[in-house]
């Protein structure tokens, strides 16, 4: 039979597998910092599991305190891995598990019991696991991998719950004769082998999105490219959906652009356009699509009641520019923007149709002397569609 210390060498020996490989993956490819971060996760907890198989050959504060403690700094480590992985700010929360160890080694009871230096340690434990929920949760995501990561940081946190109540119901001397001792590391050793597995898929999952991001955006604003936009108007319009009735298309252009690169530079140029593009995305909804046509031309594409709610979103945009000026070494510059809208039925929309109408409603705004909002209700073509609606319109009994 597997006795302790062999499987707390073995469960070390995994861990520290694990490290290596995040390491390796890390070092391919150094945008994909998180997978550092989980590399010297896996590296202390591998340190701690194997000080505790030392029990007995080193000194206790060795195998009891410092080994928990590395464990508890690895969770930490982990939990910053997955903030950076969704680009969140590292929270000080996530060294309360670390925190509390280290609180409850200073307390008398610690020295004086056995079963209060295991409880604390799965308490501690199942914290941390609890918080793994809470950051994957707190970046609004969702995936088969980040589901099935979420299911086992849960089932870990409540192992970790149940050996707490042993503990407190069947006091042990010491782990090595804890009686449930093998049965929480067998499911521990479980619950690391799945979360291997669910991390797997999530480093697939990111790469595949970060592929996607390269292939459907534009690198030097981050809105979407004409691939991505149409990926995105194909989701709007997919299973017949109905409800906001109409998909509007806002059609931008930077009013004399040419004259911002011609007297401040082209690198000023394109502050201005990433400028332009923080601002619009800013202004519109989670679900909205915003997208860089070319040049100094965007669109952004989105579902409305009305197309006076389209012109609303347009007027917001354009307010926001103008009360927001660009800095450029020191001197500020004001962009303003000609729109054009444009509005069709939700089911029977085309996006190649409502770009050709904002681009009509657009040209018409540059006549109209720019830095305004035309429609395609306000060009020639605007007033002909008016009448085909009109005659197409079934007769009510």
């Amino acid at each position: 039979m597997l006795d302790l210390v062999t499987a707390l060498v073995l469960w070390s020996s995994a861990t520290a597998t694990v490290a290596v490989v995040l390491f390796i993956v890390w070092w391919r490819n150094r945008a994909f910092v998180a997978s550092l971060w989980w590399s010297g996760a896996f590296a202390l907890m591998s340190a701690g599991r194997l000080l505790l198989a030392l029990r007995g050959h080193v000194a206790d504060t060795l195998a009891i305190e410092i080994a928990v403690a590395l464990s508890l700094a690895g969770f930490s480590l982990s939990l910053t891995g997955f903030s950076v992985l969704d680009r969140l700010r590292p929270r000080p929360w996530f060294l309360l598990p670390l925190g509390l160890w280290v609180l409850g080694c200073l307390t008398p009871a610690f020295a004086a019991s056995g079963s209060f230096r295991i409880m604390l340690a799965h308490g501690t434990a199942g914290l941390a696991y609890l918080l793994h929920v809470a950051v994957l949760r707190r970046a609004g995501r969702r995936s088969p991998a980040r589901h099935w990561l979420s299911q086992i940081f849960w089932f870990a946190a409540g192992l970790n719950l149940v050996s707490l109540v042993l503990a407190a119901l069947f006091p042990p001397a010491d782990f090595f004769s804890y009686r449930f001792a093998a049965v929480a590391l067998v499911a521990g050793l479980a619950a690391l082998v799945a979360t291997v597995i669910a991390g797997a898929r999530l480093l697939v999952e990111e790469t595949e999105q970060g592929l996607r991001q390269l292939v459907e955006t534009d690198p030097l604003t981050g809105a979407l490219n004409r691939r991505g936009l149409a990926q995105r108007f194909d989701a709007m319009t997919a299973n017949g959906r109905r409800d906001p009735p109409l998909l509007a298309m806002l059609v931008f252009d930077l009013d004399h652009f040419k004259r911002v690169n011609d007297r401040h530079g082209h690198q000023a140029g394109d502050l201005a356009l990433a400028h332009f593009a923080r601002i619009a995305a800013a202004s519109l909804r989670e679900g909205d699509a915003f997208a860089r046509l070319g040049g100094e031309e965007f669109a952004a594409c989105l579902p409305v009641s009305s197309l006076a709610e389209a012109k609303a979103v347009a007027e917001r945009i354009q307010g926001a520019l103008g009360s927001t000026p660009l800095s450029v070494e020191g001197r500020f510059i004001t962009i303003t923007s000609s729109v054009g809208v444009s509005t069709r039925p939700r089911p029977t929309a085309t996006l190649d149709e409502l770009i050709a109408a904002g681009d009509r409603a657009l040209y018409a705004a540059k006549a109209h002397g720019r830095n305004c909002i035309m429609t395609d209700d306000d060009t020639p073509d605007g007033d002909e569609r008016r009448v085909r609606q009109r005659t197409h319109v079934a007769p009510q009994e």
